[in-house]
């Protein structure tokens, strides 16, 4: 489902059903509020990352950039 972005305020109905990874931090109540297509030709989510490693992840980031 690919839908056309007017504005970055979207409705929670207009969010793309994401079946790949109930535990991954964009996971919405099976909704992914990160992407705007989840059908992916591969058949797995690229951007998949549970709430653990994208805090790991800012963390990394933040030290990084302090230097």
């Amino acid at each position: 489902m690919k839908m056309e972005v007017k504005n970055m305020r979207i409705t929670k109905e207009e969010l793309p059903a994401c079946n790949h990874h109930s535990d991954c931090f964009a996971n919405r109540e099976g909704k992914c509020i990160t992407l705007t297509d989840t059908n992916f030709k591969r058949g797995d989510c690229p951007f998949y990352k549970t709430e653990e490693q994208l805090n790991a992840e800012r963390k990394l980031d933040k030290k990084t950039k302090a230097k």
